[in-house]
């Protein structure tokens, strides 16, 4: 459930990475879903997962099929991408699987999409960076007609399909969320998607969410009925420092690989992240009521439906993962819920 009506929800986001060296490959998935599943035990309401492609560290290039792995072995959250890069797939294949993890879960999958930016997965992959916002935007096109009209199709500048029949399709309308970070693309997330999927660290949340509002507005769209996901870092501990000494080097890490990927690979590399010189106030680690005060300040600058964190940032182990989610839900949640609003973990 992404929206309650009450105030905020909150799920976990995975995207299946390990810091190096590697361990066991089946034994961490088998982690992962575990959490997973005790999340919704705890009462988390979604189940959100990213995707990227050739990294060394194993991030997960496959949402689609761990999101119908997820569907199997949970029975009410909501399962979604967070995000799927569109451009650089064929909507008719995303369609087909989109349609075939709802069916699995029961109604309960939201695709959500974004653009991508790392120029070697699209080169690899086989499609053109340069042509992203024309791939995304009829890429949404294509599916939605799948999905909702049962037909393929289709004419476009990117796309051209005969009209075949498209089976099976989902038993209700399934929601299509959009990322985004630069106007054009905030403004066609709201022209053409469900819903929106933000980012909570970057610095600009606020911006972004008035952006979002804005375009909804100029596109005629009800804002009442398009629902605002936030995804970023949250860790809990009983001691702040810790939690610091817990998630610093995985932070670090992360940053360090989203520098290298937006970096033009003939360049030199950018220095790696430093944990002494990590934006903490970027991040939501601490006390309990230190992450219930930042979770309550985000909603004060950009009322949320719903956010999700990383549930296994990399580096960290499976016990620790699995205490933040129950610190979050028993300490962090009803606090968030008793400033705000109402609502479950």
């Amino acid at each position: 459930m992404v929206r309650d009506g009450d105030g905020p929800s909150f799920g976990l986001w995975y995207d299946f990475r390990q810091r190096l060296p590697l361990g066991d490959y089946a034994a961490f998935y088998a982690e992962c879903l575990e959490e997973i599943e005790e999340g919704e035990r705890l009462g988390f309401t979604g189940a959100w997962l990213s995707e990227h492609h050739f990294v060394d560290d194993g991030y997960l290039p496959s949402p689609l099929v761990v999101a119908a792995a997820v569907a199997a072995r949970t029975k009410s959250i909501t399962v979604g991408t967070n995000i799927l890069l569109l451009p650089m797939h064929h909507p008719l294949r995303v369609a087909e699987d989109a349609a075939a993890v709802d069916l699995v879960s029961g109604g309960r999958f939201v695709l959500g999409v974004g653009q991508g930016y790392v120029q070697h997965e699209f080169e690899v992959l086989g499609y053109e960076r340069r042509y992203r916002p024309s791939l995304f935007e009829e890429g949404i096109g294509v599916i939605r007609q799948a999905l909702e009209e049962g037909r393929t199709g289709y004419e476009g500048r990117r796309w051209r399909f005969d009209d075949l029949p498209f089976e099976p399709r989902p038993s209700g309308k399934l929601p299509i969320y959009a990322g985004a970070f630069a106007d054009p693309a905030i403004d066609r997330a709201a022209r053409l998607a469900d819903g929106f999927l933000a980012s909570a660290g970057g610095g600009a949340f606020g911006e972004t969410y008035r952006k979002v509002r804005e375009a909804l507005e100029r596109h005629g769209r009800d804002e009442e009925a398009f629902p605002y996901v936030a995804s970023g870092v949250a860790f809990v501990h009983e001691e702040a420092g810790r939690a610091r000494e817990i998630v610093g080097p995985a932070i670090a890490y992360q940053r360090t690989r989203y520098a290298e990927w937006g970096t033009d690979r003939e360049k030199p590399r950018p220095d790696p992240v430093r944990e002494k010189d990590l934006p903490w106030e970027r991040y939501l680690v601490g006390t309990p009521e230190e992450v219930a005060e930042g979770l309550i300040g985000l909603y004060r600058e950009a009322p949320y439906d719903h956010f999700c964190f990383w549930g296994r940032l990399p580096g960290v182990t499976h016990e620790q993962a699995l205490e933040n989610l129950r610190l979050f839900a028993t300490e962090v949640a009803p606090r968030v819920r008793e400033a705000v609003g109402r609502g479950p973990a």
